[in-house]
């Protein structure tokens, strides 16, 4: 091979190079000019964002939603002082309400406590009477013991 065809082989590929190179630099700065002339506004105005919405997997982006992160940035007091309560109120349905609860287990268990708690404070007050009597009784058999003996109890047959 000549060593000349070597010279006029790789000229044309080191043209191309410089010319693709310097195309490159073309285009960019023809890109840069028409992206700064641009009206953004006008760009915006004229896209349909519900085709763009369409095209959104909403699934993902909900997923990337890091809700404990945007919780604890609520200013909780600010936000219940915008609550209307009397609102909340208004739309319960107090009848059906009372009528899910079942007002008959809450009476009895309700009535339960309060019967258990005057047998125990009768009981108490039979055991304070007890003790008053006792000594009652001990002051008139003069004994100085400060009770008085229980009762004996009469005596019962056996039966066979």
């Amino acid at each position: 091979m000549d060593p000349g065809e070597r010279f006029r082989r790789s000229a044309p590929r080191r043209l191309a190079e410089q010319v693709e190179s310097i195309a490159q630099g073309v285009a960019q700065r023809v890109i840069d000019l028409v992206v700064e002339s641009l009206d953004m506004n006008a760009l915006i105005a004229r896209i349909d964002l519900n085709v763009v919405l369409g095209r959104v997997d909403l699934n993902k982006v909900v997923d990337r939603i890091d809700l404990n992160q945007i919780v604890d940035q609520l200013d909780v007091n600010r936000l219940m002082a915008r609550v209307d309560i009397n609102q909340i109120v208004s739309q319960i349905d107090i009848e059906a309400l009372v009528k899910n609860t079942d007002l008959g287990a809450i009476m009895v268990s309700s009535s339960s406590s309060l019967a258990t708690e005057a047998v125990d404070q009768g009981r108490s007050h039979a055991v304070s009477m007890d003790d008053t009597l006792a000594r009652w009784v001990s002051r008139i058999r003069h004994n100085h013991a400060g009770r008085a003996e229980p009762p004996e109890l009469p005596n019962t047959p056996e039966e066979p």
